[in-house]
C-alpha cells in the first residue's frame, strides 16, 4: 500500500471517528441465522428512505410525518476492501414480470445510506439549518453468526457443548462420522490426509442436520456449513472430540503431535484467524442492532426445533457488547445501546396474531432479554413484514369464519387462503407442542409490485427505533 492511500485511509478513519463521536454516524447489525430474512429487510430498509420524500407508507417515522428528511443517497463506502450490497439487483428481482426473492447471502456485503434532513433543534438551527447521517449496514452470511459463540470456548467446551448437543438431537441412525469418530485413538498420532476425511464427514454430517425434524443449530463452525473462501482450506479441517471420557481427562501430558492436541491447535487457530477478525472487523463497532427471528419456521418444526433455537439465539446475544452510548464511548470503545428483535414474516399469519406472535418471541428469549436490559439499553420486540406479500382475508376453514391471509404459496405456484393455525400468548410446553400443529406456508413474491416502494408491515416503527433519535 502507498503512503498516499495509508494517509487517505487514516484519515478516513479519523472521520468516521469524529462523526460518531457527533452523532452523525450510526452502524447497524443487520443479525439472524440462515433464512431469517437479512437481504429482504436490508433491501427494504433502503428503499423506504431512498424514497422517503414521496413515501406514505412510514407514519411512524417521526422524521418523515414531520417533513424533516430532506433525501437520501446510497454513498461509497469507506471500506473499499468490502463488496458493495446489491440493492439494484435485489430489488430488480422482486420487480421483475416473474418477480422472485433476493438471492440468498454468501459473501459479505455492505451498504451506506446519507440522509440530509432539516435540524429540529431551534439553538443548533440558528447556526446550522441541515446535517445530515450517514448509516452504515452489514451483509454477511447468517451460517457465519454461528462462529462468534466460538470467541468464549476453549476446544474442550466446544467439544462438550457438540456432544451434548448431538445427543439431546438424536434423530435417525447413526452415521458414518459418528461411527468413524468413535473409532479414534485421540492420545495418538493421525495424519493430516486421515485428519481431513474425518472433518470432512463432519461437515456432511453437520450439513445433513440441517433439516426441520432435527436441526442442530449451534453445531459450529457455520464455516463448515457455508466455506466462502475458505474452500479446501486445511484451517477447516478439524472437529469436535464425542468421547466422553476423552473429555474428562487431562490433556496436558499428551504430546504434541496426538491427535487431540493438533485439533485443539487447529480449532484455537480458526478462533484467532478467522472468527476474531471478522467480529472485529464487522460487529465491534456497532451502535444498533436489530435480531431477525423466523418463528413461523421454528413452530412448523416442533418442540426440539424450538428448544434448538431458543439456545442458539441466547448463546448469540451473549456475544456482542451492550450498554448505554455518550460521545466518548462511540468514538473509542462503542456499545449497542439499543436492540430490537423482530419476528420476520408477520404478513404470513392474520394481523390479529400478530401480537401473539411477538409474546411467543418475547417468551422464547426472556432469558437474554433480561441480562441485555441489566445494561440499561433500550429493548423491543416487534413482528414485521420488511416486504408484505399477502393480504388478510375472511374465509370459511372447517365451517369457522375465520381470519386468514391469501397470497401465492412459493412451492406450486398458486394462490392459496391459508389458515395456519391460532397462535397463543403463552409459552408453550411440550405437551402443548404435542396438541398444537401449525402449517405455516412460505409464500412467494406477487406481481402486483409494480410501484417502486416496497410495501411492508411496521419498517416505519422499525426505521424510528433504530435511528429516528439521531434526527435531531
Amino acid at each position: 500500500m502507498s503512503t498516499k492511500s495509508s494517509v487517505k485511509r487514516l484519515l478516513g478513519k479519523a472521520e468516521q471517528l469524529v462523526e460518531r463521536g457527533v452523532d452523525k454516524r450510526v452502524r447497524i447489525a443487520v443479525t439472524g441465522l440462515s433464512k431469517a430474512g437479512k437481504t429482504a429487510f436490508i433491501t427494504s430498509f433502503m428503499n423506504q428512505l431512498l424514497h422517503v420524500t414521496d413515501n406514505d407508507q412510514l407514519p411512524f417515522f417521526r422524521p418523515v410525518k414531520e417533513g424533516r428528511i430532506l433525501a437520501t443517497k446510497v454513498s461509497s463506502y469507506d471500506e473499499m476492501h468490502i463488496p458493495e450490497f446489491k440493492y439494484k439487483q435485489s430489488i430488480g428481482y422482486l420487480l421483475q414480470d416473474q418477480p422472485e426473492w433476493p438471492l440468498s447471502t454468501t459473501s459479505i456485503s455492505q451498504a451506506q445510506l446519507d440522509v440530509r434532513y432539516q435540524i429540529k433543534n431551534e439553538w443548533i438551527r440558528k447556526i446550522q439549518k441541515q446535517s445530515h447521517l450517514t448509516i452504515d449496514i452489514i451483509d454477511y452470511p447468517g451460517e457465519w453468526l454461528l462462529d462468534l459463540p466460538l470467541l468464549r470456548l476453549s476446544y474442550k467446551e466446544w467439544s462438550s457443548q457438540c456432544l451434548e448437543l448431538i445427543q439431546q438431537n438424536k434423530c435417525g441412525t447413526t452415521t458414518d462420522w459418528q461411527e468413524q469418530s468413535a473409532q479414534l485413538i485421540y492420545q495418538q498420532h493421525l495424519s493430516d490426509e486421515e485428519i481431513t476425511e474425518v472433518s470432512n464427514g463432519y461437515k456432511t454430517f453437520i450439513k445433513n442436520s440441517f433439516s426441520k425434524q432435527c436441526t442442530y443449530n449451534l453445531l459450529q463452525p457455520g464455516r463448515f456449513v457455508l466455506p466462502g473462501e475458505l474452500e479446501g482450506a486445511p484451517v477447516l479441517d478439524f472437529f469436535p472430540v464425542t468421547d466422553t471420557d476423552i473429555l474428562l481427562s487431562d490433556w496436558d501430558s499428551l504430546a504434541q503431535d496426538s491427535l487431540i492436541r493438533t485439533l485443539e491447535k487447529r480449532y484455537d487457530y480458526y478462533k484467532k484467524q478467522i472468527v476474531q477478525p471478522f467480529f472485529k472487523e464487522y460487529f465491534e463497532k456497532v451502535d444498533r442492532q436489530i435480531l431477525l427471528v423466523d418463528c413461523l419456521e421454528v413452530l412448523n418444526g416442533g418442540y426440539q426445533n424450538y428448544r434448538n433455537m431458543q439456545f442458539t439465539l441466547n448463546e448469540l446475544l451473549k456475544s456482542f457488547h451492550y450498554g448505554q452510548s455518550n460521545w466518548l464511548k462511540r468514538m473509542f470503545n462503542p456499545t449497542i445501546d439499543k436492540l430490537l428483535i423482530a419476528a420476520t414474516k408477520a404478513d404470513h399469519v392474520p394481523p390479529e396474531q400478530h401480537r401473539p406472535l411477538e409474546a411467543f418471541l418475547q417468551a422464547m428469549l426472556q432469558e437474554a432479554r433480561n441480562d441485555i436490559r441489566y445494561e440499561g439499553i433500550d429493548l423491543e420486540t416487534m413482528a414485521i413484514s420488511s416486504i408484505k406479500v399477502t393480504e388478510a382475508v375472511m374465509a370459511e376453514h372447517q365451517g369457522q369464519r375465520l381470519m386468514c391471509v391469501k397470497g401465492i404459496e412459493l412451492d406450486s405456484g398458486e394462490e392459496v387462503i391459508s389458515y395456519p393455525g391460532k397462535l397463543g400468548e403463552q409459552l408453550l410446553t411440550r405437551d402443548d407442542w404435542q396438541a398444537h400443529q401449525y402449517d405455516f406456508i412460505n409464500f412467494s413474491v406477487p406481481r402486483n409490485l409494480t410501484n417502486s416502494i416496497l410495501p411492508h408491515i411496521r419498517m416505519d416503527k422499525v426505521l424510528q427505533f433504530l435511528i429516528g433519535d439521531k434526527f435531531r
